[in-house]
């Protein structure tokens, strides 16, 4: 049984992020101790040339958008009640992922196989997650 889910979406696609979440709470419909860790992922800036055209903050107010953002969703795509932790990374993709779950001693990853609608494969960063990480993972189409 599956107590303690990392749950990764990307807030850019909200209709396949509740389509992971709704597939963690089937999974986990007769467990009520169940805890959902609702991870997205902010990828730094690193291109010099961009960068230099943006306000000085700007990840940090990126980061703040994307908590709130977050909140919202987990608002109206969970039940009341749920046991829900948020998390909003910065940093690479698949690193955070595998991190989080290791700090977090989740039970099982959920991730789409691509944040890319209609992908035919895997997108790099669900590869990286899977080679690297120790932990269970479901890789969602």
């Amino acid at each position: 049984m599956y107590n303690k889910l990392l749950i990764a979406i990307d807030l850019s696609n909200l209709e396949s992020a509740k389509f992971v979440v709704d597939t963690a709470l089937e999974i986990t419909a007769s467990n009520p101790n169940a805890i959902y860790r609702v991870v997205t992922i902010i990828e730094p800036i690193d291109d010099s040339f961009i960068s230099a055209f943006l306000p000085k903050n700007f990840d940090k107010s990126v980061v703040e958008e994307a908590n709130k953002t977050l909140h919202e969703f987990t608002k109206a795509n969970f039940p009341e009640g749920t046991k829900v932790q948020h998390i909003v990374a910065h940093g690479t993709i698949y690193e955070e992922i595998n991190r989080i779950a290791e700090e977090k001693d989740v039970d099982l990853i959920l991730m789409l196989a691509s944040s890319k609608p209609h992908a035919k494969g895997l997108s790099s960063n669900t590869v990286k997650v899977a080679r690297h990480c120790k932990k269970p993972i479901l890789v969602l189409r």
